[in-house]
């Protein structure tokens, strides 16, 4: 399921069905321009307009927000402060890049204040435990979690999980295993906004034995509605594509999962 999962992604990449509305537009002049003519034209030009009008959208911060919003109102931001006690904080991978023999120190990509906000969570005392989540996390998140002060005795590393599904279950597995069976375990589930419901779908789904608190970090469209002005949020840019193709896979995993899983 995994694999499927990668490849349902792939395809339905802004960026990929761009370019597979442009390959379409070619192939019909290619092929059913001569046999067909006007009509084949006609088709041809509603695939190009299509690619290249879906391609624009995605580079437009205005539609991070159409995309982004929501998911980010849900979970608004909180001081650590007003976070339950837990038995553990469950933070998810995907905001750090693993050092390498060519890098000292990991580095932090944005959604690095995910990291940031399982300190200031432990730091407040909310739980004596955190959990990073991912495949690599011993080589990015814990670094940064111990340069932040957490001690390593107080951490504890889930190194296998490839996705949100993998996180849930192994994240429990971890903590049966520690804790034992004979309660059901508090955590605070600490991820990006935009990523935190179909976390917490997840967790739900796959995680049974946990009660979960979310609390959310990381709002690049919130962030981008304090900081541009009406006319910039017109303007095209490569990195909102990266963006919005992430909130748009949110949204595709989040009712995939509700609806077929």
């Amino acid at each position: 399921m995994y694999f499927v999962n990668k490849i349902v992604y792939a395809l339905l990449n802004p960026v990929a069905m761009s370019l597979i509305a442009m390959f379409a537009a070619v192939m019909t002049l290619v092929f059913f321009d001569c046999s067909r003519g006007k009509k084949a034209r006609r088709f041809a030009i509603s695939f190009a307009v299509f690619g290249f009008s879906w391609l624009l959208a995605f580079s437009l911060p205005a539609f991070s927000l159409v995309l982004g919003l929501g998911l980010e109102n849900e979970f608004p931001p909180a001081p650590v402060e007003s976070a339950p006690e837990a038995d553990a904080i469950v933070v998810l991978g995907g905001g750090m890049a693993s050092n390498t023999n060519k890098l000292v120190y990991a580095e932090m990509m944005e959604g690095a204040d995910r990291v940031w906000q399982a300190a200031r969570l432990y730091r407040a005392g909310k739980a004596p435990l955190v959990i990073a989540s991912g495949i690599a996390e011993r080589d990015s998140t814990l670094p940064l979690l111990l340069d932040f002060g957490i001690p390593e005795a107080a951490t504890l590393v889930e190194n296998d999980s490839r996705n949100t599904e993998e996180n849930a279950k192994f994240v429990e597995r971890e903590l049966k295993e520690r804790f034992g069976a004979e309660r059901r375990l508090r955590v605070i589930l600490v991820t990006s906004a935009w990523h935190m419901r179909r976390s917490l779908l997840m967790f739900s789904r796959y995680a049974p034995f946990l009660e979960v608190v979310p609390s959310a970090a990381d709002y690049p469209t919130l962030t981008s509605l304090v900081h541009q002005n009406d006319a910039t949020l017109w303007i095209p840019s490569s990195s909102v594509l990266d963006l919005n193709n992430a909130l748009f896979k949110e949204h595709i995993g989040y009712w995939g999962y509700k609806l077929f899983r």
